[in-house]
């Protein structure tokens, strides 16, 4: 599997759904009528933010500019933490990259 890069647009996957409980945000994998427990996600704050804005037609880099903007970073830093975490979330399969959108 190839690093996700910041020209690609990502989706929320059908099979994974997100929840604010308190001040904490999890995703859970929806399999058949229930959940597979073993792996639901526990989002940080900066995830949560971007698992908001994975709605398809936004690419990596305006979610980049976001990130920026919002939590005050260095775009660099900014950059690798999202290729990891949309790495770690297509590996999850809580994301798919949108080919139709590049």
């Amino acid at each position: 599997m190839s690093r996700p890069r910041l020209d690609e647009t990502f989706s929320r996957s059908a099979s994974m759904v997100g929840r604010r409980i308190g001040d904490r945000y999890v995703l859970v994998p929806l399999a058949g009528r229930g959940a597979d427990l073993d792996s639901v996600l526990d989002l940080d704050r900066v995830a949560a933010f971007v698992w908001e804005r994975l709605d398809g037609p936004r690419s990596g880099s305006s979610i980049v500019d976001a990130i920026v903007e919002r939590f005050e970073v260095e775009r660099e830093r900014a950059e690798g933490d999202l290729v990891d975490l949309l790495e770690a979330l297509v590996a999850a399969r809580a994301v798919v990259a949108d080919p139709e959108r590049r």
